[in-house]
């Protein structure tokens, strides 16, 4: 048993880190000045969070400090522990010291993978393997972000920002997709390409890859993979191929695929194309790891999704309110049409709180072309999170250039207070509305008593 602390213990992978480390026996306490929206689950595990940054909170006691990379180097207590000669390391630094230990399947890509990682994780369960996991978003029945095993298998949320990817040690990876992301890091899609090759060339021979056929970019990618490799889709000349899907009035989908020479249907809880193929790739790697196909197909029906993801979150006035997690045009396109199938007779309203500046400067024609899509939009001021303070771009240059294609579709309205005000008499039953973004737009609901 150790004692760790952790500097920025409350965002998304480093509170799941928290949870499994946690669970596996170890002292974990930790500080964050953020939000709080993941720091509730760790003390709910009775996991001491501080609010400010404070010397005195890195005793002797501490054996190691692992803090996330948006730590300053002048800060307080990364200096006081490196002062006092306490071992420290970065998040994805111990990450990978995890993946050397375990048999990891990594999920990695652009898009979907919060939700590939915990249906995989799911399937896993289903069939048997009691896997431990760390996915960037809360899970219901985990309490949190991570699920801690008693096998040696570990399912793995892999992000590429920063190319965490090279200190990784994968034995399989999920490949979703290849969409440029990340311009404040990555300087072309070449670039961005280049770490998920350099990735999946390090998966070894007895390892498998399980990868998004559909996509060119990601088949271009996976020709970097030393090991056997399953592409999935909706093309014919994939390994497995979606068939078709058959959306269930109350909730979920049926997946139709063909592997193998084999038909057989995989049943999901979540909506949408994309969500079918999510289910796809999780069932594979299952299956894969485990060679236990029809199990792995119950955990996938078992999974009910994670935190913001297409999360129902309440009805006001009638209307239907979802949250979703969406901050790339590709997202934002595909959980539109999720909701539109879904409530196909209803108005649609996004609320969309864009992420950092280079990536709305980057992708602005992108973002304006998804969001078009909806019957109304609104736009917040961007969110710069801790990579950025600022930018040369704003709100209204989005607002606008949803308006040149849709007269009068989008406005700006700045806040998330102003937004809650807005919102408790924007709606009636002939409505649904989804909140969208990696900001903190999720904090609306609180607002409205939800």
């Amino acid at each position: 048993m150790a004692q760790i602390y952790m500097i920025n213990i409350g965002g998304a992978g480093t509170s799941a880190l928290a949870l499994l480390l946690h669970g596996r026996g170890n002292v974990v306490s930790g500080v964050d000045t953020g939000d709080g929206f993941y720091t509730r689950a760790l003390e709910k595990k009775g996991i001491c969070v501080h609010t400010a940054f404070d010397a005195a909170h890195v005793t002797d006691a501490i054996d190691l400090v692992v803090y996330s990379t948006s730590v300053a180097a002048d800060n307080v207590e990364l200096r006081a522990a490196q002062d006092a000669g306490v071992r420290t390391i970065t998040y994805p630094e111990a990450i990978g010291e995890l993946t050397q230990q375990m048999r990891t399947i990594a999920v990695c890509g652009t898009h979907g993978k919060t939700t590939t990682a915990g249906m995989t994780a799911y399937a896993l369960t289903g069939a048997g393997m009691d896997p431990s996991a760390i996915v960037g978003a809360q899970i219901v029945e985990w309490g949190g972000g991570a699920r801690v095993g008693a096998s040696t298998i570990l399912v793995l949320e892999a992000d590429e920002y920063q190319n965490k990817l090279a200190l990784y040690n994968p034995f399989g990876v999920i490949l979703t997709s290849a969409d440029y992301d990340h311009p404040d890091f990555f300087s072309s899609p070449e670039s961005y390409h280049e770490v998920f090759a350099d990735f999946i060339a390090r998966v070894p021979q007895q390892g498998f890859v399980v990868a998004n056929g559909d996509d060119p970019a990601v088949r271009d990618i996976v020709t970097s993979a030393q090991c056997r490799v399953v592409l999935y889709g909706a093309g014919e000349d994939n390994d497995c191929v979606i068939t078709s899907r058959t959306p269930k009035s109350d909730w979920g989908q049926e997946v139709h695929i063909r592997h193998d020479g084999v038909e057989m249907v995989l049943v999901t809880r979540l909506d949408g194309a994309h969500n079918a193929a999510n289910a796809v790739a999780a069932w594979l790697a299952s299956s894969a790891m485990s060679g236990n196909v029809r199990d792995s197909a119950k955990g996938i029906t078992a999974f009910t999704g994670t935190a913001r993801r297409a999360e129902m979150r309440g009805v006001l006035h009638g209307a239907v309110l979802i949250d979703d997690y969406a901050h790339h045009p590709k997202e934002i396109a595909a959980t539109i049409a999720a909701v539109r199938e879904k409530y196909p007779h209803r108005k649609l309203t996004v609320a969309f709180h864009p992420h950092t500046f280079t990536r709305t400067q980057a992708l602005l024609p992108d973002f304006a072309a998804a969001l078009s899509t909806a019957d109304r939009v609104i736009v917040l001021d961007i969110y710069g999170s801790a990579r950025e303070e600022a930018g040369t771009v704003h709100a209204m240059d989005l607002v606008d250039a949803i308006n040149i294609t849709a007269r009068d579709r989008a406005r700006h309205i700045p806040t998330v207070v102003a937004l809650a005000t807005w919102m408790r008499d924007a709606f009636t039953e002939n409505d649904v509305c989804i909140t969208m973004g990696a900001g903190d737009i999720w904090q609306v609901y609180e607002m409205l008593g939800f």
